[in-house]
């Protein structure tokens, strides 16, 4: 038996920031978790001849909580609001 849910394909995440610092990764996460926003992380890989070890993390979340994770990232410190490149666009790939 198929359900009602199968066939209905939403696509509301946005690319929402992107860091190259894995302490500034660790702590979005943390705030991100204790404030309950929903999100997932794609990595993009460093390009061939760079020194940049980490690559780039992209934070994604819901667009409903968008809001919720700009406001969460608002209460951290000062250093790191500067290692954080806010993206806000739409996540282009379906990935089901």
């Amino acid at each position: 038996m198929e359900t009602a849910y199968q066939k209905v394909k939403v696509h509301n995440e946005v690319e929402w920031c992107q860091v190259t610092d894995l302490a500034t990764k660790e702590k979005i996460e943390k705030t991100l978790l204790k404030n309950r926003v929903s999100y997932f992380v794609k990595w993009e890989k460093p390009k061939l001849f760079s020194n940049d070890k980490f690559g780039t993390c992209i934070f994604c979340v819901n667009q409903l909580q968008k809001e919720i994770a700009d406001e969460a990232v608002h209460e951290l410190e000062e250093e790191i609001k500067g290692k954080i490149k806010f993206i806000n666009r739409k996540v282009e790939k379906t990935f089901y």
